[in-house]
């Protein structure tokens, strides 16, 4: 058996790139961008500001608007062809066919020539509410993803249970693969003390967040600063009540509440690690939420402070490091419950033990898993 090798579609997500470049710290491993000549121009987007490793190889295309929709099946055939020039490159290095993974059902078309038993289906997410109205044709072309692939990787436990059920002939190649850790993103000094009284939430401040909520608990803890690190987008793919925008105005119009807008990625840590409390304060009923495997939980949890979240269903699965709180009344107690928190042997161990966990779900350890699943199989 030659070297394992990956060829990543699409990688244009910064948790698809991070597996895509853990796992070229020691496989050959190419990832792609593809945007259209519209994003390109508004995104202007760049690779990430760090050097790749050297087994890592990355290559960004700009086609025509509708390449991957409309006129999919006008530039399918290069496509499929330039896959395929991909793969070859990558089986003249290390003498096997690299495994594709395939992010979006609508890559599923261009890897027909792909070999079932070489893909993966990494799925980021519940695709029909990204545009509902094209919900057959997604769900059509995600079946040809998880039927076909030989491995079908979801970053929530949600989106594995829906799935399992939708394809139970596939179930034991449908599994949990959540996202990992940056490692700039552990506290290694945990013992370092936080803003005192300081809550805080980093994020796009969009509908996701249950800002009613968030105004009552600010409202009611006028002694303790809430700090939103963020910016004020008004679209999450999909709209969720008629108040939010109030709500959200009104919350953050509190006395009390410190908005940060936006900031450099390279100083997002910092504020993580400043927090004496980090919440994740979702709309449970918003879809997006209930299929989601927010970034938030990883992050908070490398920060060795205390996380506390509403019921999330992803956020159910770290009893140990997230506390849940199902109305405004538990979110206030359970806040000031550890902001009261004592300096104490208990509470040092814990934090250290939470370091512990944070270190074993960085990315280069999701690489090393998958890895393994791969040769297994």
């Amino acid at each position: 058996m030659g070297q394992l090798s990956f060829l990543f579609l699409s990688a244009n997500t910064p948790w698809v790139y991070a597996l895509a470049e853990a796992l070229g710290k020691n496989q050959a491993t190419h990832a792609t961008y593809f945007y259209d000549w519209l994003n390109y121009r508004r995104l202007r987007p760049t690779w990430p500001n760090t050097t790749p490793p050297a087994l890592l190889q990355r290559s960004m295309y700009v086609l025509p608007p509708g390449y991957a929709g409309q006129f999919e099946w006008l530039f399918r055939p290069y496509l499929q062809r330039q896959i395929q020039r991909w793969c070859q490159q990558l089986q003249e290095t290390t003498g096997e066919h690299p495994w594709v993974v395939a992010p979006y059902p609508y890559l599923a078309r261009w890897v027909h020539k792909v070999p079932s038993e070489k893909l993966i289906y990494y799925n980021l997410d519940d695709y029909i509410l990204y545009q509902p109205s094209r919900k057959d044709k997604i769900l059509k072309l995600e079946a040809e993803l998880v039927e076909r692939a030989t491995l079908t990787l979801c970053l929530s436990q949600f989106q594995v249970d829906a799935l399992q059920k939708r394809y139970p002939y596939k179930a034991d190649r449908i599994r949990h693969y959540p996202l990992g850790v940056v490692e700039s993103y552990l506290n290694l000094q945990p013992e370092r003390s936080p803003e005192p009284m300081t809550v805080g939430y980093i994020g796009n401040l969009i509908e996701r967040v249950d800002w009613r909520l968030v105004y009552q608990v600010a409202q009611a803890c006028p002694d303790t600063t809430f700090v939103f690190v963020g910016g004020l987008d008004d679209f999450a793919g999909g709209s969720h009540g008629q108040d939010w925008q109030a709500n959200r105005a009104a919350a953050l119009a509190l006395p009390n509440v410190r908005h940060v807008g936006k900031v450099p990625q390279a100083q997002v840590t910092q504020y993580y690690w400043s927090f004496a409390v980090n919440w994740i304060p979702y709309t449970v009923t918003h879809p997006f939420n209930q299929a989601a495997c927010p970034t938030k939980i990883m992050d908070g949890i490398a920060s060795c402070r205390p996380v506390l979240s509403s019921d999330i269903p992803e956020c159910r699965l770290y009893p140990e490091w997230i506390t849940i709180f199902h109305s405004a009344q538990e979110a206030i107690a359970q806040l000031y419950k550890q902001l009261a928190l004592e300096e104490t042997a208990d509470v040092r161990e814990k934090r250290l033990r939470q370091l512990e966990f944070a270190q074993q779900q960085i990315w280069s350890i999701r690489a090393q898993t998958l890895e393994h699943w791969v040769s297994q199989l």
